[in-house]
């Protein structure tokens, strides 16, 4: 049974230092750290006010502050990016989650997905319905940020041309080849920066990532100009599939040694819409 939404003096202490601190989300040292000078069993103090629901628990160690006006019930709604650039360190949305956010994609995917050089098992706040998958990348895929501002806070997400490499990347972590699809065009209508796109696609060392590029930007009739020429001097001489996610299938595509296992008019049918 819950514990009425009451705090005591120590309690109300550590809330406002973390709140003067600007500490939406805090990890059990931290809270320590603001208590420096109280001699108290950090790790009950916390679970005391998890029960009086002025906490949240993200995960071990990682708690977030539930403002009075989140009510009796303790029922607080932060976005999701906010509490995903505090769980780990470092790290980037990325992919599906970045796609949504640039506007190049329209899912609004389930989970966050973020990008970070350090293995983590996903996490799960079952009280706020978020589900957050931490994709680990070799230190030299880990690249092409910004930082934007969400409910005040900093949150570093991959910039467009990153993301859209990315996904070229791996479409299973961006919805498959024809939200990638949409997030190019999309791209294209405004002012697309097809050198900045080359160079990211580079970086990642994937070739793959030209032979997707190259034949979506073509089926999409987008202007490219010289660099559908550069983008074949790219790619690897080996087939590969379109969508890793289906199975070897389809025509082959010679021009751009691609197993097309999702067909054309698939591929454009959301253009009817």
């Amino acid at each position: 049974m819950t514990q009425e939404r009451t705090l005591g003096p120590i309690e109300t202490r550590l809330l406002n230092r973390l709140a003067a601190e600007g500490r939406i989300i805090f990890s059990t040292d931290e809270a320590r750290t603001a208590l420096a000078n109280d001699n108290q069993d950090i790790n009950k103090l916390l679970y005391h006010l998890t029960r009086k629901r002025w906490l949240l628990r993200l995960e071990k160690g990682k708690y977030l502050l539930l403002p009075l006006e989140a009510g009796m019930e303790g029922l607080y709604s932060v976005h999701e990016f906010v509490i995903a650039a505090h769980l780990i360190q470092p790290y980037a949305i990325a992919y599906a989650s970045a796609l949504s956010f640039h506007a190049l994609s329209d899912l609004l995917p389930q989970t966050v997905l973020v990008a970070t050089t350090r293995r983590k098992t996903d996490v799960v706040v079952e009280k706020l319905g978020l589900r957050f998958q931490f994709i680990t990348l070799t230190p030299h895929k880990f690249f092409g940020f910004q930082t934007v501002i969400i409910e005040e806070q900093p949150v570093q997400i991959t910039t467009p041309t990153k993301t859209l490499v990315d996904g070229l990347d791996h479409p299973n972590l961006c919805g498959g080849i024809i939200e990638l699809a949409k997030g190019l065009q999309r791209y294209a209508a405004d002012a697309p920066n097809w050198e900045q796109l080359t160079d990211d696609a580079r970086r990642l060392n994937n070739r793959t990532v030209f032979k997707r590029l190259g034949y979506l930007v073509e089926l999409l009739e987008l202007e490219a100009g010289a660099w559908l020429d550069q983008w074949r001097t790219e790619i690897s001489p080996g087939e590969t599939l379109l969508d890793p996610r289906y199975g070897y299938s389809g025509a082959y595509h010679s021009r751009w040694n691609l197993r097309l296992n999702v067909p054309e008019s698939q591929l454009l049918e959301w253009r009817r819409y």
